[in-house]
Order: C-alpha cells, then sequence, then structure tokens
C-alpha cells in the first residue's frame, strides 16, 4: 500500500507538473497576444501622431516661409522708399535754391505706342465749370462765390481780355 500510495503521489505530482506547464504556456499565449493587440492599437495611433506631427511641421515650415517672404518684403519696400527719398533729395538739390519749385527743369519724356500721337495732339481740358462740396451725409453742396470773388474774377477776365489785342499787333511787328 505505501508503494502504491507513493505511485499515485508520484502520478498527482507529475499531472500537476504538467497541468502548471499547460497553464503558463496559455498565459504566455494570452500575454503575446494582448501585447500584439496593443502594439497594433498603438501603431495606429503612434502612425496617426506621426501623420500630425509631419503636418504640423508643415505648416511651421510655412509660415516661417510665409514670415521671410513677408520680411524680405517689407525691407525690399523700405529699401525702395529710401531711394526714392534720396533721389527726391538728389532732385531738389540738383534744381537748386535760385530755381521755384514749381517749374520743374526735367527733359518731358518721350511717348510711345499709339497714344503717342493722339496724346500729344489732345488738347489739355479747361478746369471744371461748377464745383461741388460733399457733406459728410453724403449731400452735394453747391459752391458760391462770394461778391469779393466774383469782382475779382470780373477785374482778371478785363485785363486778359485787353492783354489779347496786344499779342496779335505783337507777333504782327516780329513776323510771326
Amino acid at each position: 500500500m505505501a508503494s502504491a500510495k507513493r505511485d499515485i503521489r508520484h502520478i498527482i505530482d507529475s499531472f500537476s507538473e504538467d497541468l502548471i506547464l499547460i497553464a503558463q504556456e496559455i498565459a504566455r499565449e494570452q500575454v503575446e497576444r494582448a501585447v500584439a493587440d496593443w502594439q497594433a492599437k498603438n501603431q495606429k495611433l503612434l502612425a496617426k501622431q506621426s501623420v500630425q506631427n509631419e503636418k504640423a511641421l508643415r505648416n511651421q515650415k510655412a509660415l516661417e516661409r510665409i514670415e521671410r517672404f513677408a520680411e524680405r518684403r517689407s525691407e525690399r519696400e523700405q529699401k525702395k522708399a529710401a531711394e526714392r527719398a534720396l533721389r527726391l533729395e538728389q532732385r531738389l538739390i540738383a534744381s537748386g535754391p535760385g530755381e521755384s519749385s514749381g517749374t520743374p527743369t526735367k527733359k518731358p519724356r518721350a511717348r510711345r505706342g499709339l497714344l503717342a500721337d493722339g496724346a500729344s495732339q489732345k488738347e489739355q481740358t479747361p478746369p471744371p465749370l461748377f464745383v461741388h462740396k460733399r457733406r459728410r451725409d453724403g449731400e452735394i453742396q453747391q459752391l458760391k462765390r462770394t461778391e469779393e470773388e466774383v469782382a475779382a474774377a470780373a477785374t482778371d477776365g478785363s485785363s486778359s481780355s485787353s492783354a489779347s489785342p496786344s499779342v496779335p499787333h505783337e507777333q504782327l511787328r516780329l513776323g510771326l
């Protein structure tokens, strides 16, 4: 009997060891499956995060390019403004202090293209006959001359009319 008990205990011990090995294998398989599932889920999340990071990086680079472009543009505009100011100052210096600033001394530019002949032969338009003033509310107010202005205009008109008959006489005298 003692040998039978020993044999039964031996069988039970070996059976329990086999059960422990089977349980460990099942646990390992379940852990591996869980890790694989976790990695698959995280790979999707990591892939999404990497795509988002790439987009953010591209957007950041685009913003930096735009900022650099804006800086270069403003620098160019400032440089052009400084050059214009320098040219204007040089023109004012070149015109000299004795000459009046109202009469430009530069040569007229030659015109090219279709407008050259028509524009040069076209008479200049006279100033507008009626002067209007627009109020803040949008109404148009006609400006009227005062009596003093009317009298001054009449004297200017009479002096110009008296000067006009002398012009043909001078031209005749000069042979023009």
